[in-house]
């Protein structure tokens, strides 16, 4: 009886392990969560992630995109998103398109303070871990404000 026992104990273990090992892989949009979550306590915390932790930001991005951080940091100096008192943005995902190895996620950044935005995040996957490479605003037109064609 004992030995049925133990038999069907390490089943139920082995069938446990085997379920949890089937759960998916983190998405692209699971590392723009996890990223922007991160990176919005470190700001309320009174701490610069761009400057102060970028050993824990190299985690969601890539050596690409730190370069363009850094090449930016003037304008970014200015910007609501080092703020943390500004920093009042929802994050939603509205748009996923990706291969084995690239992503563009389409979100949307909406807050009290910062307005509405949105953005493409380009990620790609680097070892099995999807990275954020780029970060375009998406520029939007309503037929009224579309400019001209000539010709």
């Amino acid at each position: 009886m004992l030995g049925l026992a133990r038999k069907t104990a390490a089943l139920l273990i082995v069938i446990c392990l085997l379920l949890t090992g089937c759960g998916r892989d983190p998405g692209p949009d699971d590392t723009i969560r996890n990223a922007y979550a991160w990176y919005v306590r470190e700001l309320k915390s009174g701490i610069n992630p761009l400057e102060q932790k970028r050993t824990e930001l190299q985690q969601f991005v890539t050596d690409g995109f730190l370069t363009s951080i850094d090449n930016m940091r003037s304008e970014l100096e200015a910007s609501p998103f080092i703020d943390a008192r500004s920093f009042d943005a929802k994050l939603s995902i509205e748009k996923i398109t990706k291969d084995n190895r690239a992503a563009t996620v389409r979100i949307g950044l909406s807050g009290r303070i910062s307005g509405q935005h949105k953005l493409n995040v380009y990620l790609v996957k680097i070892e099995g871990q999807w990275k954020i490479d780029d970060v375009k605003l998406v520029e939007e037109f309503s037929l009224a404000e579309r400019p001209e064609r000539s010709g």
